[in-house]
């Protein structure tokens, strides 16, 4: 019976014909531009409705579904291969893998970033999008819905997804997005049931809309922000806006609020809508009304008021109100308003009539583990950071920013350009291929122009709209600038490649030269300039910095600018043994072109650590100027606009050859904005030893924690040298020396052992009392490795010269050891290979074990290109650990970036006096060095100099640093040389170089694609140069 029972059952089945999966329709949207989405709804604000007053975050909503978490993902290179049926629920998904959303799918290891900065990732075939190599992500999840929840229509919410997207529920289409950094929602109500529901949808790389999102960044795919669901009621905000400006005196707040209620029942409806606004707990506006709205209809419901002697918003002092909007008696909405007022009058942007300084950072959205999906709390990080570095303004380059983001802004004080998703950089090189005049794209810049403006209108940290980023110029970009001017009469808008036209408020430009900021301040332009991108930091990098704010503030209609860029871009990989590095060019795509390492140009690292460059920003940036006038009296200018200082205090220390005593702290400070006051201190010296070097040091202290700046954090500084001592004398001891001849000559007393070579004059051992100093020569030195910046302008290529002549010039002893007033003397004369310049070398061996130089540079040919360095080295052995110098620091510092560090005495690890930036170059340099000194545990060796020095040490050869021309190739864009090696491939060497430098040029920073140093900072090579210095070595006690 059971036999039989079971062949019916089979025989059961059989006799069912399964019915065939059903095939997804023709996707053609994405090669289309003029259809860029489908059944979207229209933008809107970033709120979410509570069903009660209670809950504060969605999370905690009955209202809330997060679908943020495991997705089923199916992956693959060729369009043509995607799967066709996916969007059935019982399609068969067993086999797919796993994705975490958000996440990019180039991070989770499907297919590869692609790093590019002025060309598509793929073949151009304007304007269609590639349909060979084009991966497609797949994803599928399911999820339970009760009865509750599906009470109420549901939204399906993407928070950016990139590039091309078509989304399916329970086997039916639903719609088409594109546009990667706005919300795409759907009302997908009609396609749930209650238990099990399949959401599916398919993603396309590449699409038309890859042409307007060709960033400076690394090209990723993939869900970058949340997903989630949501319920609302039949009648409901569908959307909210506040203009909060203040009136012409900028004393009273005038509030505008509109809130547009929707009614999707079949009939009227009638409803109470209650707006509210609230300083802290007290409730200063309210007002109530009962609307009808009409059946399928929306409504919007206006109220104005006057707020007297309201608290302005700005970025000092980010003074926020609550706004409450209450439907009936299940919508509860809380936000924050903030009241502040943008004009241009006299050629100048005014923040509540006040003519601020734009000291400002450029931000892309990156995290080294995780991509384009960057999490709260790096979010948090980068705020705190920027606030804690005198940054007061940042610009969404090149894209609106994650919501959260701008909340952080309004809250803690930044002024935001909120920027469109919109960059056509490679058409947008030439004017033959630009599409700012091809009118059918102006749907797709329009779209995207009015979701930014929807979602972010109500954030009171924007104070400009950008149209984009290098996508050319034409009249679709006239047609998004008078849209957004209809819209809204408290913001400017701007845009780079307008110039000066009619279509832009500012002038904005990129990487001016200094004399193009002073002609502008000269010019009679109406437009105010503020700098869109500006000092590049890639690398060792944010030279002549003060310099660029010497004139802004020369001149009333110059604002300040834009830093490019906030943070680097890399992205953390391991290597064959699990070391961790970060990332660029090939790393990501060997076979394919790239720009390298371009993608860093960050004031601080991937993982937020901060760059050296950092600390200059922080002290350029500062808001306050200190003045010493003498006789104990300090002239003291609030820079800010609108803070005073009463929550800072003054402290001044006294540096003797150094070292610091403490004079005064806690003075407390009330000095009003834009003032300036003297304050008159007993505690400052009038009387000094006269060997000793006196400065006074000034510093502005934050006197209480607030939640990102930390009781005791100095906001800023300043010292004054009293009193100039003199260079540092050695110890007269030491018996006569005595010069024996030979093939080697050697130059002894009871202290020192010197051996030199009798033909080139070079040392071959140094030992004093016994312990050797080296076993290797002084060596003149011309060369640094290269920086970014040099190598943009081919520093590796026009002073190749110099390089050569570091590792192959020619020394010869020109005059034999002899004895002079107690001391041996002799010279050496180093030739170049090509006889292009000379130096000569007094040595002059002391009795008391110290060995002094006297440095001489003469060009022999007059048409030499400017040298990279001037100086000469040492190299000693690992034994030396540590170092102690008396100069600026704590970091490194060149010609034209030393202004923010500062003058003292420092100590530390020599392996720790090298900065890993993500391409190994020139790093750890000292200026203003009096001495410095390297220790061994038995030996200490100090160097001086007749004048300041640059002084650095490296725990390895210099060639660990340098760039080798061999190994690079030229960039996809022609920027840079393409190099291989990273910093953290530098490896801790057997020797030690210490580096004693007359002169080393800046490192620049304007660009990093061909602008050269400043000349004020170079070392033209066709002048003579001198400079004298003296090692002394001793024993350790």
């Amino acid at each position: 019976m059971k036999k039989v029972l079971l062949l019916l059952s089979a025989l059961i089945i059989l006799g069912c014909k399964q019915e065939p999966l059903q095939t997804v329709s023709e996707q053609t949207f994405h090669y289309n531009h003029e259809i860029f989405e489908d059944n979207k709804l229209k933008p809107r604000a970033t709120f979410f409705a509570f069903e009660n007053e209670s809950i504060k975050e969605k999370e905690h909503s009955k209202r809330f579904v997060s679908l943020n978490g495991k997705w089923k993902f199916h992956w693959v290179k060729d369009p043509k291969q995607r799967p066709t049926t996916f969007q059935n629920i019982n399609y068969d998904d067993s086999n797919w893998t796993t994705i975490p959303v958000p996440a990019n799918w180039e991070v989770q290891g499907f297919g590869n970033p692609i790093y590019l900065d002025e060309r598509y990732p793929f073949t151009t075939k304007w304007p269609d999008a590639p349909t060979d190599y084009n991966p497609v992500g797949t994803y599928r999840k399911t999820i339970d819905l009760d009865s509750e929840f599906l009470s109420e229509d549901v939204i399906l919410h993407f928070a950016g997804a990139k590039s091309a997207m078509y989304v399916y529920i329970n086997g039916k289409y639903v719609g088409y997005s594109q546009g990667s950094k706005t919300p795409a929602e759907f009302n997908i109500t009609k396609y749930l049931k209650e238990g099990k529901n399949l959401i599916a949808l398919q993603m396309f790389r590449w699409s038309d809309a890859s042409y307007l999102e060709s960033q400076d960044m690394l090209r990723m795919s993939g869900i970058e922000r949340d997903v989630y669901l949501y319920s609302r009621p039949k009648v409901h905000v569908i959307d909210y806006y506040t203009n909060t400006n203040l009136d012409d005196a900028y004393n009273d707040g005038v509030f505008k609020g509109m809130i547009s209620v929707s009614n999707d029942w079949n009939e009227n409806v009638s409803k109470t809508i209650s707006v509210e606004v609230l300083d802290g707990q007290n409730s200063i506006f309210k007002t109530s009304e009962a609307i009808e709205i009409s059946s399928n209809s929306t409504k919007e419901f206006h109220t104005k008021t006057i707020i007297n002697n309201v608290k302005p918003w700005s970025a000092e002092i980010p003074n926020l109100y609550t706004l409450k909007i209450t439907l009936g008696d299940n919508q509860f909405i809380t936000k924050h308003i903030g009241f502040k007022r943008v004009e241009i009058k006299n050629s100048q942007v005014l923040i509540n009539g006040k003519a601020v300084y734009f000291k400002g950072v450029d931000r892309h959205e990156t995290d080294p583990f995780t991509g384009h999906v960057v999490s709260k709390a790096s979010m948090e990080k980068d705020i705190q950071l920027m606030k804690q570095n005198n940054i007061n303004a940042v610009r969404s380059a090149h894209y609106p920013n994650d919501p959260y983001w701008l909340e952080l802004c309004d809250k803690y004080g930044l002024y935001v350009i909120d920027e469109a998703n919109i960059e056509s950089h490679p058409l947008a090189i030439s004017k033959d291929t630009q599409i700012g005049n091809e009118m059918s794209w102006l749907p797709a810049h329009m779209a995207r122009t009015e979701r930014m403006y929807y979602r972010d209108r109500n954030h009171p940290s924007i104070y400009s709209w950008s149209l984009g980023n290098e996508a050319g110029e034409g009249d679709i970009f006239r047609a998004t600038y008078k849209w957004l001017k209809e819209q809204d009469d408290n913001r400017i808008v701007q845009y780079e490649p307008a110039g000066k036209e009619d279509y832009t408020d500012v002038y904005c430009p990129m990487y001016p030269k200094p004399e193009y900021l002073i002609n502008h301040g000269k010019s009679d332009s109406d437009k105010p300039s503020i700098m869109i991108e500006y000092a590049h930091a890639m690398g060792n990098s944010v030279g002549n910095l003060q310099d660029y704010w010497d004139i802004i503030e020369a001149y009333p209609n110059l604002q300040g600018g834009y830093i490019w860029d906030w943070v680097d871009q890399s992205l953390e990989y391991k290597d064959e043994n699990g070391k961790p590095y970060l990332a660029y060019g090939h790393d990501y795509h060997p076979d394919l072109p790239t720009d390298g390492n371009f993608l860093n140009n960050g004031l601080v690292d991937p993982y937020r650590n901060p760059h050296p460059h950092l600390s200059e920003v922080k002290k350029v940036y500062e808001p306050v100027q200190f003045n010493y006038l003498g006789n104990g009296v300090i002239e003291i200018e609030n820079k800010n606009f609108f803070a005073d200082f009463s929550d800072k205090t003054l402290q001044l220390k006294l540096l003797v050859d150094g070292k610091e005593t403490l004079l005064k702290k806690d003075v407390e400070l009330n000095i009003k904005p834009q003032t300036k006051v003297k304050m008159t201190f007993a505690e400052i010296p009038d009387m000094f030893i006269p060997e000793s070097e006196y400065v006074l040091e000034v510093s502005l202290i934050q006197k209480d924690t607030t939640e990102l700046i930390p009781k005791d954090h100095e906001v800023a500084w300043a010292q004054f040298v009293l009193h100039e001592g003199k260079s540092y004398d050695f110890p007269e001891i030491g018996g006569d020396l005595e010069i024996i001849s030979g093939e080697i000559i050697q130059i002894k007393n009871d202290i020192i052992y010197l051996q030199i070579d009798k033909v080139s004059g070079e040392i071959i051992s140094w030992k004093h009392q016994e312990k050797e100093v080296t076993n290797h020569p002084i060596r003149a030195n011309f060369w640094r490795p290269p920086t970014d910046n040099d190598l943009g302008n081919g520093m590796d290529k026009w002073a190749k010269i110099w390089q050569e002549a570091t590792y192959n010039y020619k020394a010869t002893l020109i005059e034999n050891p002899s004895i002079k007033e107690r001391s041996a003397n002799y010279k050496i004369q180093y030739m170049l290979p090509n006889n292009e310049a000379k130096v000569i070398v007094d040595f002059n061996i002391n009795p008391n074990g110290s060995v002094s130089i006297n440095y001489f540079f003469s060009p022999i040919e007059k048409d030499l290109p400017n040298i990279p360095r001037l100086g000469m080295y040492m190299t000693l052995a690992n034994t030396f650990t540590d170092v102690s110098w008396y100069g600026k620091g704590p970091e490194e510092s060149y010609w034209d970036r030393k202004t923010g560090q500062k003058l003292g005495v420092y100590s530390g690890k020599i392996k720790e006096q090298f900065h890993r930036y993500s391409r190994p170059q020139e790093t750890g340099n000292k200026t203003d060095v009096r001495w410095m000194e390297i220790l061994s545990k038995d030996l200490s060796l100090k160097v001086s100099g007749q004048e300041l020095l640059n002084s650095s040490v490296w725990p390895f050869d210099m060639k660990e640093l340098d760039f080798n021309s061999d190994d690079g190739a030229e960039s996809a864009s022609g920027l840079v040389p393409v190099t291989t090696k990273h910093g953290a491939d530098i490896k801790i060497g057997n020797t030690v170089q210490w580096n004693i430098d007359d002169l080393q040029m800046g490192v620049g920073g304007d660009t990093s694609w061909g602008r050269l140093v400043h000349p004020e900072y170079t070392i033209p090579a066709n002048k003579s140069y001198s400079y004298s210095f003296t090692i002394q070595p001793t024993i350790k006690n």
